[in-house]
């Protein structure tokens, strides 16, 4: 009979006390045997910390620990998972919930020679749906193809369980750089992303969420986005694992990108996008795909009309 890998799920909170004890319960759950939960806290004002010591109290498989000051999610993420002892990582968000079953049909469905697996996920306020339905209007992201995350990522931090040998390329984490979006493309190049189409987290939307965006308009936005992908574009054209093909496109784009930052619009963003299309925006299911990626490269290219 084969033995089951053990497995670390890596738990970042802050301020979660409403709703902390949920997800906990969740992780604990699991029907696939969890070897450690690592909680780091990331200074938490309220009271989280008390309700993680009681838990850890109760479990020894809970390892607690406590920034002194506030180092924000992506960075304690990063330090939660370099204390990962298993050869398989985890990553849960406070306020969420898993399904049961969630590890074990992740571990299940994953390939030898991915370096990373994640799963579906839907949002829900105060109640599971009891048939929740998954987002068909987006394709999702999987393979080798890097380009392909180029300028959208599919992947949640939430629904993903990686090979510890891919922190030996992904870490450190450039500064200001989503973590998970940064593991998504560090994966696609060192192995392969994998998809597993089956819903199996509850994403909790609230007042306090730390990534889902939440009384901003349109406009602030789409400003946030272009400034944050620009960041983004030039710490990828970085990765150590890139074919010089692929780093060759991440270094046009982020030029580009940079020169339509810079003057307000770019003609050659334009070209280089419709040229890349397929790419660029596989992750959009549409009936007339050529006529959908001109009309977002064009709204990329020229932010102002």
């Amino acid at each position: 009979m084969l033995t089951k890998p053990p497995i670390s799920v890596v738990l970042c909170t802050y301020n979660g006390a409403l709703f902390i004890e949920e997800q906990l319960a969740s992780i604990i759950g699991q029907t696939y045997g969890v070897g450690e939960i690592i909680v780091v806290d990331d200074a938490s004002s309220d009271h989280t910390y008390a309700i993680l010591e009681r838990a850890a109290a109760r479990d020894m498989r809970i390892s607690l620990f406590k920034n002194n000051s506030n180092i924000g999610f992506s960075a304690n993420f990063e330090k939660a998972m370099k204390m990962a002892n298993h050869d398989f990582i985890a990553i849960a968000d406070q306020d969420d919930i898993w399904n049961l079953h969630k590890i074990e049909k992740m571990m299940a469905a994953f390939k030898p020679n991915a370096a990373a697996i994640y799963c579906d996920s839907v949002h829900f306020s105060k109640k599971i749906p009891a048939v929740p339905v998954a987002n068909k209007k987006n394709r999702r992201i999987q393979g080798t193809e890097v380009r392909q995350l180029a300028v959208y990522n599919t992947v949640s931090g939430h629904a993903l369980i990686l090979r510890k040998s891919l922190l030996a390329n992904a870490l450190p984490i450039p500064a200001n750089i989503y973590y998970d979006w940064w593991l998504a493309l560090q994966a696609a190049a060192n192995g392969g992303l994998q998809f597993l189409d089956e819903i199996l987290v509850y994403q909790r939307v609230h007042d306090n969420n730390a990534t889902i965006a939440k009384n901003i308009s349109k406009k602030e936005l789409l400003n946030n986005y272009r400034t944050m992908l620009g960041a983004h574009l030039s710490a990828f054209a970085q990765i150590e694992a890139l074919s010089e093909i692929d780093r060759d496109f991440f270094v046009n784009l982020k030029n580009h990108w940079s020169e339509m930052l810079q003057q307000g619009s770019s003609m050659g963003l334009f070209m280089f996008m419709l040229k890349h299309r397929k790419n660029l925006f596989h992750y959009k299911k549409r009936k007339l795909p050529f006529i959908s990626a001109c009309k977002h490269a064009f709204l990329f290219a020229f932010p102002r009309f």
